[in-house]
């Protein structure tokens, strides 16, 4: 389970993320419709993740998160949270083993997202909202110029991009508008021999990969060829550091 809270100036929310062995992904968020403090948002975090944990009929938990709190086992001495903490310790009995895993803030943004997201939009009492999330492998005008073979294209993601730095070609019919955002784009990637590469944001170089070989990798990682298992987040990023790039990579690793 990972969790967060979130307490800003436009509101306070909640995220939680479980997933289970079988790596089935259950995201939550919740929208606080009380003043409360961080900590106190991150307890609320905390609660509902281990109820939704319940709720799956789960026996063993591992939760992970960035805050503090873990750090210290949940004990307080504020006595906003005791309250918390002894409901809290109330639920864990109900699990036949739970353990606290504290994790740095980049490993935990999905949690993150949610809870401040929640934080920042409104939202009237009793009111549900769904969120759509998806993954575009490519910009929106390469899109609109290849619906037509959409799904049946046999080129790997990176072709536009391989085939521009290596001939000067654009798309067929691309305007000059087009022309000019593509070139953008390509000034993120390297082409060297007949291998391209990504630039990262620390300008380190990432190999592209087509979907074939990154099912490949994905398997030979999550079998624990390079460590132990992970979630999807921190599996993409396992991946990341061995010097891959896929666009899917994200939605890929759940």
């Amino acid at each position: 389970m990972w969790f967060d809270g979130a307490s800003n100036i436009l509101g306070n929310g909640i995220g939680v993320v479980l997933n289970s062995p079988k790596d089935q992904c259950f995201p939550f968020s919740a929208k606080l419709g009380f003043d409360c403090t961080n900590n106190m948002a991150k307890y609320e975090a905390y609660i509902m993740g281990l109820l939704m944990a319940l709720e799956h009929q789960a026996k063993r938990l591992k939760v992970y998160g960035d805050s503090t709190l873990l750090r210290g086992e949940w004990e307080t001495r504020d006595v906003k949270l005791i309250p918390y903490h002894d409901h809290a310790k109330e639920i864990m009995g109900a699990f036949d083993d739970i353990s606290f895993h504290h994790v740095p803030r980049e490993e935990n943004q999905i949690a993150k997202a949610l809870a401040t997201l929640l934080a920042t939009v409104q939202a009237n009492e009793g009111q549900e909202i769904t969120i759509h999330v998806r993954q575009q492998s490519r910009v929106a005008y390469c899109q609109y110029l290849g619906q037509d073979t959409a799904g049946t294209n046999p080129e790997p993601w990176y072709f536009d991009i391989k085939r521009y730095l290596e001939k000067g070609e654009y798309l067929e019919g691309a305007s000059e508008n087009n022309k000019r955002t593509f070139r953008r784009l390509a000034t993120g990637y390297l082409l060297s021999g007949a291998t391209l590469y990504k630039r990262n944001t620390d300008m380190t170089l990432l190999q592209c990969v087509d979907q074939q070989e990154a099912e490949r990798i994905i398997e030979e990682v999550h079998e624990g060829t390079f460590g132990t298992h992970a979630n999807g987040h921190a599996l993409a990023r396992k991946i990341l550091r061995m010097g891959y790039y896929w666009t899917k990579m994200e939605s890929n690793c759940y």
